[in-house]
């Protein structure tokens, strides 16, 4: 598998599946549906990749010259099958669901039954589809590889103990050494791109997620603005964009790191009618020294315990499974 090959591929998709990542597309979701589409096409099931939404500009400089290749829309054709991605959201899809591949915990109470499903606790579901590609002898080259692993890196925090398991190690050990690069130098590299988005609102629509309630009802949507030190952002302007997005039976969340030097602050700010239990829950989990400095606010300096959305939303998950 050569990166030419993978251009040539994008040059001329095939029609059949399509492969698709969540709506606010990272690293994880648009490289996991890039490889995936490709090795599905490979395997005689012709598929292809496409993005929803924008693609953030650490994804364009890891993919360099392929992203203006790849496919985007605002809305899927209802008819064609579909593949997940990087998410498990399949009630969110008219569309024939025939594949997920993901590591985030199924937040219904239903796994999604009848179609091919792999779900594990991994630190990104580029490991997932780089195993598949392992399994099927498909070899990437320097290029592909690069690719593979800057997705892994960053999904991971370069590997982080508190996101990273056995499986995201094992593939980084795989994909390293056959791009030949240094994993710090390309993490810092694909991290300052990262953090050099400042527009509010296009850092809250980059890395934004839904959970649901057991019955199918989305309960929580979950934005992380992460920033310089530097650069966080107003946060009345945060609020503006909470209340616009913020409906009945939904909290819209915000999350601000700031990573510049090594240390890790956080806010949370928080609207609608989970707004006081998820900031509740917050603060009790992150100890004695995170800070209601608002109704609507909560701050975690860096002696406090920080916790992923992931964990939050299942401990949520547990409430809204004991009052329904």
């Amino acid at each position: 598998m050569t990166i030419q090959k993978l251009k040539t591929y994008l040059e001329n998709l095939p029609a059949g599946w399509v492969v698709t990542g969540h709506s606010a597309p990272d690293a994880d979701a648009v490289i996991s549906a890039l490889f995936e589409a490709y090795r599905l096409t490979v395997a005689g099931t012709p598929a292809a990749p496409v993005l929803q939404g924008a693609l953030p500009r650490e994804v364009a400089y890891l993919l360099g010259d392929l992203a203006i290749l790849l496919p985007t829309t605002d809305a899927l054709d209802p008819a064609v099958p579909l593949v997940l991605t990087d998410h498990n959201d399949v009630a969110a899809y008219q569309n024939p669901v025939m594949a997920v591949v993901d590591h985030h915990p199924v937040t219904t109470e239903k796994v999604p039954s009848g179609i091919d499903t792999e779900i594990r606790p991994v630190g990104a579901a580029t490991t997932l589809v780089a195993f598949r590609l392992r399994r099927d002898g498909i070899t990437p080259d320097a290029g592909c590889a690069r690719l593979l692993l800057g997705a892994i890196l960053l999904d991971t925090e370069n590997l982080s103990p508190r996101k990273a398991k056995a499986e995201d190690r094992e593939a980084v050990a795989w994909l390293a050494p056959l791009c030949g690069a240094d994993t710090d130098a390309l993490f810092a590299a694909l991290q300052a791109e990262l953090l050099s988005e400042t527009d509010v609102a296009t850092l809250y629509r980059r890395d934004y997620r839904r959970y649901t309630d057991p019955k199918g009802q989305v309960r929580l949507g979950w934005a992380i603005l992460k920033v310089w030190a530097d650069a966080c952002p107003d946060p009345d302007v945060v609020r503006h964009l909470l209340a616009q997005d913020t409906a009945p039976t939904r909290v819209a969340k915000i999350v601000q790191n700031s990573r510049t030097d090594g240390t890790r602050t956080e806010y949370y700010l928080a609207a609608g009618e989970e707004a006081e239990a998820l900031l509740t829950l917050v603060q009790s989990m992150a100890g004695d020294t995170a800070v209601r400095t608002a109704p609507d606010t909560v701050f975690l300096p860096e002696t406090a315990a920080h916790w992923g959305r992931k964990r939050y939303a299942v401990l949520l998950n547990e409430t809204w499974r004991k009052k329904s």
